[in-house]
């Protein structure tokens, strides 16, 4: 039998959703034997020679993407990035053993679970849709959102979390909590934020942790083109913008720079001197 590999969007509450999707059916139900690979934008797939690979709220770029359809058995994208959509756009024709399913009305994880399954996705599911694509339609969806952020990302943790109505209940009233606290530190944030300019734009830039980005750059934003965030690990600086809908698409702004997303939501990373993980008294600067 075909080994197969799931590979989605790391880091990222739509792309576990969308692993968790494929895990219910795959794993749980259908007992097969397959593999779970976080991938992050700029590194190389895992090794795919002769097997079923989907692509979950995640695609390579062209190149990769048609080396990876070349050692597999098969690709499966299911994704609604359109920067994504517009990179592999007709690929499909060249390589006959991929398929591309993007759709930019649904969030990564209600695009798998509706592949998957038959049934309509679990409330969990359609609470990360309602954030990741900033809806905000749903009662709740706010708490339930900020208190799973808490949670590991564990298949069997997000299966009880996502098939129990207590469950659902009991993230909301964490989350209640939880977002008190969040907004403080997006006023505290606010207040670091620097004028600056990416790729021609005059925008709002903060150094920030990503549990306040998405709502922090959305305010900063008010007003101007976009807002940029980012936060550093070790020669890497990821990138985040975010737009009003009297903002610039900045899924063409992060393109510029290799990365993609979404009209209104999107990132990008750049490489940064990794001498600054050294540091000698004499750099110092007096406050």
């Amino acid at each position: 039998m075909t080994q197969t590999l799931v590979i989605y969007h790391g880091n990222c509450l739509d792309g576990f959703g969308a692993a968790y999707a494929a895990y219910r059916r795959l794993t749980m139900l259908d007992k097969q034997d397959a593999d779970y690979y976080a991938a992050t934008h700029g590194e190389p797939p895992p090794e795919a020679a002769g097997k079923r690979v989907y692509l979950l709220d995640f695609c390579y770029k062209r190149e990769t993407l048609k080396q990876l359809c070349a050692s597999a058995d098969a690709v499966i994208v299911l994704d609604h990035h359109i920067s994504a959509a517009e990179e592999v756009a007709g690929l499909d024709q060249e390589c006959p053993n991929l398929s591309l399913t993007f759709d930019m009305s649904r969030s990564g994880a209600v695009i798998a679970w509706e592949h998957f399954h038959e049934e309509p996705p679990p409330a969990l599911l359609a609470m990360i849709q309602d954030r990741d694509l900033w809806q905000w339609r749903i009662a709740d969806s706010r708490d339930v959102n900020a208190a799973l952020m808490s949670y590991p990302k564990d298949f069997e943790v997000w299966d009880e979390l996502a098939q129990s109505g207590a469950a659902l209940s009991r993230l909301a009233d964490e989350g209640r909590a939880i977002n008190r606290f969040r907004e403080q530190m997006i006023e505290y944030y606010k207040g670091r934020a620097v004028m600056g300019e990416i790729a021609g734009y005059a925008a709002p830039i903060v150094n920030c942790p990503l549990a306040v980005t998405s709502e922090l750059l959305n305010v900063l934003a008010q007003g101007h083109p976009f807002a940029a965030g980012y936060s550093d690990k070790g020669g890497k600086r990821g990138w985040s913008l975010r737009s009003t809908e009297d903002g610039v698409n900045v899924a063409e702004v992060a393109m510029k720079f290799g990365g993609g997303g979404h009209p209104r939501a999107a990132g990008f990373s750049t490489r940064i001197d990794e001498r600054w993980l050294v540091l000698e008294p004499s750099e110092s600067e007096a406050e």
